[in-house]
């Protein structure tokens, strides 16, 4: 979700030189500028070979950037040092970014409880997740909630993990909540904030170059964010783009289903609309959004019949609907004339 910062201070020691490309460097990566940081920290280490604040951000840079096997290089002469914790979390990641399931599950769980930990229990949560061990998952995800209760990834985590184990009403909870919390991830980035800037002023194709290194960063909630972004913006074309990403990251996903499935629906591609409408809906049922979409495209192919079904269901779980409401009572009046 958020990108892991490390804002190093002068090391004590360091060159003057070293020093400054160190500072610098942290600054660049404040600002999610990963390349040009990662530049500052190779200057720092060139100068310093001893840095090891620079090795770390080096290698955190390169995490960000997808350049796994160097950041692994970096990493794992600091499993011994000062900054062990830190180490071990983005060699647990990276474990989890390449399938290795089981040691991303031993690294998260040796750091537990550490000073200077982050959101492993989280990470621990989608490993377990992965591992198709979803009793497992519930509890540090639970814990991780409780200790960042608006980070939404780990509600919606939460919830598929307990719909998988049947808990479809603690589910349902869980997923109310991970829409609730949707704006506050779109706050949380640098970047996030440039991109809905250049779409306040109308600059779309600005704001598109400006997502790009963040949508190719193969994080399925980077890319649902800008898709949230650019949707709310209007732009349902560049929004659609987002959501495709976004599935293909993460297909089990019912909300990035359903918010692809919107995206269609409103660039008037009604096929991959309904087809998307499904999956959210095989994977969660009671989801209030896409039974309205669904019985609303099952509606206009007038698929009357299975209309009815599905948005009698959406009542049901919306019953103060005005819109679902007067559907259902054209769909029945229209099926009684026949």
């Amino acid at each position: 979700m958020l990108s892991a910062f490390l804002c190093s201070a002068v090391a004590w020691g360091a060159s003057s030189a070293a020093a400054a490309h160190l500072g610098k460097g942290s600054e660049l990566m404040q600002n999610e500028r990963y390349d040009d940081a990662a530049t500052e920290f190779e200057q720092a280490l060139n100068d310093d070979k001893t840095l090891e604040e620079a090795r770390l951000n080096l290698a955190i840079c390169r995490f960000e950037l997808r350049n796994y096997a160097e950041a692994q290089n970096l990493l794992a002469p600091l499993i011994a040092g000062k900054n062990s914790t830190l180490a071990t979390y983005y060699l647990a990641r990276i474990d989890l970014a390449e399938g290795n399931v089981d040691s991303a599950i031993g690294r998260f769980r040796s750091i537990d409880g550490r000073s200077g930990s982050r959101d492993e229990k989280y990470f621990l949560g989608v490993a377990f997740y992965k591992k198709g061990q979803f009793a497992e998952a519930v509890e540090p995800l639970r814990q991780w909630i409780g200790a960042s209760p608006r980070d939404f990834r780990a509600h919606e985590l939460l919830a598929r993990a307990l719909n998988k184990l049947g808990r479809r009403s603690d589910a349902a909870r869980e997923f109310a909540r991970t829409k609730e919390l949707h704006s506050y991830y779109l706050q949380g980035s640098i970047r996030m904030t440039n991109c809905r800037e250049l779409l306040s002023a109308g600059k779309r194709d600005e704001a598109w170059v400006a997502c790009q290194e963040m949508l190719n960063a193969d994080d399925p909630d980077k890319a649902s964010a800008i898709g949230m972004l650019f949707g709310e913006a209007g732009d349902n074309l560049h929004a659609l783009a987002a959501w495709d990403k976004a599935v293909a990251l993460d297909p089990e996903s019912p909300e990035v289903n359903y918010n692809l499935a919107l995206a269609c629906f409103h660039v008037r591609d009604i096929a991959r609309a309904k087809r998307y409408a499904q999956t959210a809906l095989a994977l969660w049922p009671d989801f209030p959004e896409a039974n309205v979409l669904y019985g609303t495209i099952l509606y206009m192919l007038a698929d009357d019949a299975a209309a009815i079904r599905v948005l009698t269901h959406a009542q049901e779980l919306r019953p103060d609907d005005a819109a679902v409401r007067q559907l259902l009572t054209e769909l029945r009046s229209h099926t009684n004339r026949r």
